[in-house]
């Protein structure tokens, strides 16, 4: 179907452009306006009509431009004697009176041809002309109509016709059902909101009752916190008992002459050390010559002999001082006094604590908690009729899907088939639906 024609330079008309509403069939206005001239446009883009009388005086070149409701557009163009087709964005030069391949399925304004010399204009008629067929011959529009009657052709239309409409109603009818099994199944999920607001009730419950039980698990900790800190109490108690029963400390002999016997003893050793050592260094030497004053020697074998006797009591002093052990250290009476506060007050904190767990005994008992096994099945009720709803609306949203599909071809189907290949009549496309739709009687022949 024509969409839009623009003139460029053609015949009276400088530069016009007209869109055509849809169905539109005649076109009205005064005498001499370029009524003509639009449908002369239309016969020398269909039919590429040699010569040049179609040239607006003073313009070098004219052109016809129409679009299609389809998106086609196509572009006819005359300078001096060369002319050209542009159909597309695709250029067609050197045609020679002749058309290019593509323009009668894109245009669908060629003539119509019967037997292998005989073409037939049915879409444009001469101004002065008669009405078609009227004016030929008896014999030209027997083979007309004989060529337009086949029936073959004409029953495999209707059959077809026939079988898309049966299987459009077909599946009109199982959108039906689809639509009232989903009304019924959005029926039976209408106390959804109701089960979620009790459901957010018993949220609230449940975790009321969650408090309380984190209170009663803080209640039974403090009692075990009291319950061991009462045992701590006794341990205390008797290690107190225990500890007032020990005697009083030990008094520590002075350590200064002890420390004065251990450096003196150690003096001893080093000289005891160095005596050695000489006495090896002595033994390799040769005998002495001849004492002439045996004086001093006596002196030195005396100190010798002393200094022996003063190593040996040194060593019996070690001896004695080795398997002593250490002194014990003097126990501080601060932290003993320390410990004594510390065990008052936890004496105090444990009769308060006592009064306090006996208060509690007092006290009503928590209340009875749900069935955690109920709830877990309610839930898992809901979360099944949710996921049931979600299909369901899935499903729905494929059906209206479906049907747009299916109305979308029908009124297709009228755009490609405008005229009833039964009467030849118009088909009108809001009718042919609503007759798709119902299942009325909408196009309909008379007897």
């Amino acid at each position: 179907m024509l969409k839009r024609i623009t003139l460029h330079n053609f015949m009276s008309h400088a530069f016009t452009e007209i869109e055509l509403s849809p169905g539109l069939t005649v076109l009205t206005g005064p005498n001499n306006c370029g009524k003509s001239a639009f449908v002369s446009a239309l016969q020398v883009l269909a039919e590429n009509t040699s010569g040049d009388y179609m040239v607006r005086h003073g313009a070098k070149e004219c052109r016809v431009i129409v679009e299609t409701d389809d998106g086609h557009v196509i572009e006819w163009k005359r300078k001096k004697k060369v002319v050209s087709y542009t159909i597309d964005g695709q250029d067609f030069h050197r045609l020679r009176n002749n058309v290019p391949d593509i323009l009668p399925e894109v245009l669908r304004l060629a003539k119509v041809k019967s037997g292998d010399s005989d073409e037939f204009d049915v879409h444009f008629g001469e101004q002065k002309s008669p009405i078609f067929l009227l004016g030929d011959r008896g014999s030209r529009a027997a083979r007309f109509f004989a060529s337009s009657s086949d029936a073959s052709v004409l029953i495999e239309m209707q059959k077809r016709h026939r079988s898309k409409v049966k299987v459009a109603q077909q599946d009109y009818q199982r959108q039906q059902t689809e639509q009232k099994q989903n009304e019924a199944t959005l029926k039976l999920l209408e106390p959804v909101p109701d089960l979620e607001s009790e459901l957010e009730t018993l949220e609230t419950q449940y975790q009321a009752l969650q408090a309380d039980t984190q209170q009663i698990q803080q209640l039974e900790t403090l009692i075990s916190e009291l319950t061991k800190a009462e045992a701590r109490v006794a341990l205390c108690s008797r290690r107190v008992t225990c500890l007032q029963e020990l005697p009083g400390p030990l008094e520590q002999e002075p350590e200064r002459p002890l420390a004065a016997l251990v450096q003196r003893w150690q003096t001893i050793q080093l000289g005891l050390q160095r005596s050695q050592t000489t006495v090896s260094a002595l033994q390799t030497l040769s005998d002495p010559p001849a004492l002439q004053n045996e004086s001093a020697l006596s002196a030195l074998i005396r100190d010798f002999q002393l200094q022996d006797r003063i190593c040996q009591h040194s060593q019996a002093t070690q001896n004695c001082l080795e398997p002593l052990d250490e002194p014990p250290q003097l126990t501080d009476p601060e932290s003993l006094e320390k410990l004594i506060a510390r065990l008052t007050a936890a004496e105090a904190r444990t009769q308060r604590d006592r009064k306090e767990a006996e208060i509690l005994a007092e006290c009503v008992s928590p209340p009875q908690l749900v069935d955690g096994a109920k709830l877990a099945q309610f839930c898992q009720q809901w979360t099944a009729a949710e996921t049931q709803f979600l299909e369901r609306k899935q499903i729905h949203a494929g059906v209206e899907a479906e049907y747009e599909q299916a109305r979308v071809e029908l009124l297709h189907l009228v755009e490609e088939n405008p005229t009833c290949p039964t009467c030849g009549g118009e088909l009108e496309p809001d009718r042919f639906i609503q007759s798709a739709e119902t299942g009325l009687k909408g196009h309909t022949h008379d007897a």
